[in-house]
């Protein structure tokens, strides 16, 4: 075995939710009929340890909730990020949870006592840009050039605003990560109702922020996966497919553009990085599509977006048949 690969290593654990945790989001209606439950999700691990994309595998019983409160705890979740050649790199992880009922000097508490109405999947109006999240780096961590992570759960107030944040994770400790995540949160304003029109007032959530190096240095500006408010349709990329590599014959290519994402989650500055295949306009196809793409403020691995930079790889298919009618 080469010294490259035995650098490598599969996602692991640095901290799980306590019991507590894990009862603060029990599903109420359960937690009153006394059912126990457990839950199945499947994540990406990003480079930086969290998690991002989760997805319900299973729930038993189903339609009680469970699901849904597991991935309101993911964000508590702090994982070492799976190494490749000694560099770290995304990877996927299936987390099983539990959901046990537990009790207090032989009674079950009131829900309200207990549990909580987590919101996660959060679309952020307003969050840290990344020159804001760079210049709240803790001290004590650049000195020492580490890297960490936190998790906060705060509660909405009426204006969508966020008070009574806890530190629920931290890693590492003792270098000021909390605190500078607590501070960040006065920036952030979520939204002030629910799809279904219920207010946010009271409800908590959980913020997790993510500390790279990388942020340390102008040049790179890492922003991780961002999240798309508004992505170009079908029919704008196909109005905008090349007359000459239609003329060609050409049925797809691929482009890669990089953009800077401005206030607002509009992209600027873009330079095409990529064209396959080259010369029949599809790098200027691609580029006139920058103005229907708007990034969400703030990523599910705790990232900024606002002032960052991002590739998107575009890809074109040319329909061959006419849509049905």
């Amino acid at each position: 075995m080469s010294g490259a690969l035995a650098e490598d290593a599969r996602a692991d654990w640095l901290k799980r939710p306590s019991a507590d945790q894990v009862l603060s989001v029990f599903p109420r209606e359960a937690w009153k009929k006394g059912i126990s439950g457990k839950a199945l999700v499947e994540c990406r691990v990003s480079e930086q340890g969290a998690l991002f994309g989760c997805a319900i595998e299973s729930e038993t019983p189903e339609d009680a909730g469970f699901g849904l409160a597991a991935l309101a705890l993911t964000p508590q979740f702090l994982m070492k990020p799976a190494m490749k050649d000694g560099k770290p790199v995304a990877s996927t992880v299936r987390i099983p949870i539990n959901f046990r009922m537990s009790t207090s000097g032989g009674r079950l508490p009131e829900p309200n006592d207990v549990t909580r109405q987590i919101l996660s999947n959060v679309s952020w109006v307003v969050a840290p840009s990344y020159a804001q999240v760079a210049a709240a780096y803790p001290q004590k961590a650049r000195e020492k050039l580490t890297e960490g992570r936190a998790t906060l759960t705060c509660r909405f107030k009426a204006e969508g605003r966020l008070t009574d944040c806890q530190t629920t994770a931290e890693e590492p400790k003792g270098q000021g990560f909390a605190t500078a995540a607590r501070r960040l949160s006065e920036t952030f304003v979520g939204p002030t109702n629910l799809v279904d029109g219920t207010p946010t007032d009271g409800i908590w959530t959980m913020i997790p922020f993510a500390f790279d190096l990388d942020m340390l240095d102008q040049s790179k500006r890492v922003i991780g996966r961002p999240q798309w408010a508004a992505l170009p349709t079908g029919d704008e990329i196909i109005a905008g497919y090349p007359s000459a590599a239609a003329k060609a014959g050409v049925g797809a290519a691929r482009v890669v553009i990089a953009c800077e994402i401005a206030d607002g989650g509009k992209l600027t500055d873009c330079s095409a990085q990529s064209e396959e295949p080259a010369g029949l306009g599809f790098a200027q196809a691609a580029l006139a599509l920058a103005g229907s793409f708007q990034a969400k403020p703030w990523t599910a691995e705790g990232l900024p977006t606002i002032g960052g930079r991002v590739r998107i790889p575009i890809r074109y298919e040319f329909p061959t048949e006419k849509p049905a009618p």
